[in-house]
């Protein structure tokens, strides 16, 4: 699978517990007299001593049990191939008026892939793939911290997503999908054909332009990506087109809103081989552990 996609993930934690609150109502002997939010708050917190700390511990406790060093997804963790895919992004205001330009990197380690958001900007943000901790880390360049969280495998998401394309693709073979057009360019020395992708389903956008070259050879199958290796990804049967797309590369993407007026732009900039393992060391860092909360 020599295609590369870049993806933007958003990882949440979150812990659900039951608020047993006004549920029943335990006998208070002779309660002092306070204001009614003084009271509720009051009740709350005996509420979530007697119910939801231990709850919350036992949750912790179980999440352990199969997250870091008790994950037993990754006896492996080191990617085959190396390298380091940089962007140029833009957004554009009305009218085609370029409102803001970014540098975005892409980052196949030894040992997972960072995808760095806003390089060089005070709102510069790294979400890493750490596959030897096993864990994710959010981190915040501005003020060195990061947060830490077991590891998410978005294998299944991505499956699902590349299937319903599919279903889409089928059921509307005039409309949905990728087209291919007779138009190339070279860009930023790369020479690449022109695809046009519809959204029949947005509310906000109408089509997307991708620029796909050949003249990138790099195999990433053997590497990690979004916590599996991306040789056993399973992807339905692909349409002419899209086979015709699976060895190309993105140099350029564009996508256009309702009014069919340019919304963005990813550039591909610069390619090599090589990673920089300062992306997945952590000591620089003051990292907090979404576990220690729980």
């Amino acid at each position: 699978m020599k295609t590369f996609v870049t993806c933007c993930l958003a990882a949440l934690l979150l812990l659900s517990i039951n608020n047993f609150l006004f549920a029943q109502k335990p006998p208070i002997k002779k309660p002092p007299v306070r204001p009614p939010a003084a009271a509720k708050n009051a009740v709350e917190k005996d509420m979530e001593k007697k119910y939801a700390d231990p709850q919350r511990q036992k949750g912790k406790e179980e999440l352990e049990k199969i997250t870091y060093e008790n994950d037993t997804r990754y006896k492996d963790p080191n990617n085959k191939v190396q390298a380091t895919i940089t962007f140029e992004d833009k957004t554009f205001k009305k009218k085609g008026e370029i409102k803001k330009t970014t540098v975005s990197k892409v980052i196949f380690g030894k040992v997972g892939e960072c995808m760095v958001n806003e390089e060089g900007d005070k709102n510069e943000t790294w979400f890493i793939y750490n596959y030897a901790d096993k864990a994710n880390y959010v981190c915040n360049i501005k003020d060195k911290s990061a947060i830490k969280m077991p590891l998410i495998n978005a294998k299944k998401m991505a499956e699902k997503m590349a299937k319903k394309e599919a279903e889409r693709e089928e059921s509307d073979k005039d409309m949905a999908g990728w087209k291919a057009t007779d138009i190339y360019e070279t860009i930023n020395g790369f020479k690449a054909r022109k695809y046009i992708y519809t959204y029949d389903n947005k509310p906000k956008y109408s089509y997307m332009e991708v620029w796909l070259s050949k003249d990138i050879s790099i195999n990433l199958s053997g590497n990690y990506m979004m916590g599996a290796r991306l040789e056993t990804y399973k992807f339905p049967a692909s349409s002419t087109t899209a086979k015709d797309m699976i060895d190309g590369f993105i140099v350029r993407q564009i996508l256009y809103n309702k009014s069919n007026e340019p919304v963005s732009q990813r550039d591909l900039k610069a390619f090599t081989k090589t990673a920089d393992e300062k992306y997945f060391d952590m000591s620089a860092f003051k990292v907090v552990d979404v576990l220690s909360g729980l």
